[in-house]
Order: structure tokens, then C-alpha cells, then sequence
């Protein structure tokens, strides 16, 4: 895939126009479009911009592979389940490999997020993941 439908590609996943991404980054509408379409190249400067603006990284878009970055509320939701596996850790004075932490934080990390995609204006319950992380790390 050429990076210009990646491009373009990104551009739709973000939810823009070509109007609105050309407004953004201060290019026209044509040369935007022309980018897109592989006849116009681009700075990697203008890289830098698009990246930003659809939310992705740079190497993303020029790998052809586009991953969103993770937003301020994924960081805020994974900082809280790391809070929380580490509190039932304490409390239960259990000793734990780096490896079972780690299992435990994606697990419970990937249980919330499911939750999120079912409820997106869900808080983050530290008790809803209690019993699993207790279970986890019962000798």
C-alpha cells in the first residue's frame, strides 16, 4: 500500500474531510488531495502533522500500518489498573514475579476494556477486578 492511501486512509478513520485535514496542516484542498493520491510528496514535517492530527504515529503511516495512539483516558485507565493489581499485591503481602504482575495488569486491563467498548462512559471500579487479581496471586 502507498503511503498516500494510508494516508487517506488515516484521514477517514480520524472522521475528517480532505478540506478540513488541508485546513489543519495549511496546504489546498488540491495539493491535499494530490498528496493523497501519490502525485504530491511531502516533508517529513508534514508528516509530523498528519500523524498528530489523525492520532497515530509517524512510523505508523509510514509503515502502511495505522494504530492509534493511545488517548489520555486508555493512559489514565491503564495507570488505574496497574494502581489497583499493585494494592491487592500489598495487601495480600504476596510475592510476585514480574511476568504475573504483568499477566495480571493486561488481563484485568483487557477485561476493563471490554467493559468500555460495552459502556463507554464507564468509570474505572477498582472493585469490579478484586477477586480475579486475589485469585491470581492466592499461593
Amino acid at each position: 500500500m502507498a503511503i498516500g492511501t494510508t494516508i487517506k486512509k488515516a484521514r477517514k478513520k480520524a472522521g475528517l474531510t480532505i478540506r478540513q485535514a488541508a485546513e489543519t496542516i495549511g496546504i489546498s484542498e488540491p495539493s491535499f488531495s494530490r498528496m493523497e493520491n501519490g502525485y504530491n510528496e511531502f516533508s517529513v514535517q508534514r508528516l509530523l502533522r498528519l500523524a498528530e492530527l489523525y492520532d497515530v504515529s509517524p512510523s505508523a503511516l509510514l509503515e502502511n500500518s495505522i494504530v492509534a495512539a493511545p488517548s489520555k483516558v486508555d493512559l489514565n485507565r491503564m495507570r488505574q489498573v496497574v494502581e489497583t493489581v499493585q494494592a491487592v499485591v500489598n495487601r495480600m503481602k504476596a510475592r510476585t514475579s514480574p511476568e504475573k504482575m504483568g499477566l495480571a495488569v493486561s488481563e484485568v486491563y483487557r477485561i476493563e476494556i471490554e467493559h468500555i467498548i460495552q459502556d463507554p462512559k464507564a468509570e474505572f471500579d477498582p472493585k469490579r477486578h478484586q477477586s480475579l487479581i486475589e485469585a491470581m496471586f492466592r499461593k
